[in-house]
């Protein structure tokens, strides 16, 4: 019955660990964004609704998919509500910076709350990295509210630099996965 049990378990993880491309891809996505954010101030400033927008959206994806991970259901409503903030600001391209700030801000604060219990918690591996990020979408995310009025260069900045390490630590994340599934990849076989 045991090894049975072990058989199960190794292949619900071996099925797990074939998804880690998904979070690569993710990351790398999230890196590029923050870095156009980052270091393409013109660009930033004249279409940061739609930057944020799929900024937002990567990052909705992404607690969406980790949904599993943190083993909650705040994690897929961080990510439903992160999907959604970013179709409004796709939506909606000429939206108030205050309102981009509003649905940025609330939308970070969820997530972060998310990773930091996530973090917390469970303390899977990685989870310096998760909260880390969790952190710092909650210092990102109170920032956009308690500083609405903020100029878009600021917010642009800000989310760039959230954006490039959320993607960092989705990288991160997917590679450590990889390892895994090779790691289980021998002993499947055997």
């Amino acid at each position: 019955m045991g090894e049975w049990v072990m058989d199960v378990r190794r292949s619900e993880l071996k099925a797990a660990t074939s998804r880690w491309w998904m979070f690569l891809v993710l990351g790398v996505a999230a890196v590029v964004v923050g870095l156009i954010l980052l270091f393409d101030l013109v660009a930033a400033v004249g279409t940061l609704a739609a930057f944020v927008a799929f900024g937002l959206i990567f990052t909705g994806l992404g607690e969406l998919t980790a949904a599993s991970r943190y083993r909650t259901v705040l994690s897929v409503a961080a990510g439903v509500l992160l999907i959604a903030a970013g179709v409004v600001a796709l939506a909606w391209p000429d939206i108030t910076l205050w309102a981009l700030a509003v649905v940025t801000g609330i939308g970070l604060l969820l997530s972060g709350a998310v990773r930091l219990g996530a973090a917390l918690g469970d303390k899977p591996d990685g989870w310096g990295w998760l909260m880390v990020g969790g952190v710092l979408s909650l210092v990102v995310g109170i920032i956009a509210l308690a500083w609405p009025g903020a100029t878009v260069l600021v917010l642009a900045l800000l989310l760039g630099f959230r954006l490039v390490v959320f993607g960092a630590v989705e990288i991160a994340f997917a590679l450590g996965l990889r390892d895994l599934g090779r790691q289980l990849t021998p002993l499947g076989g055997q």
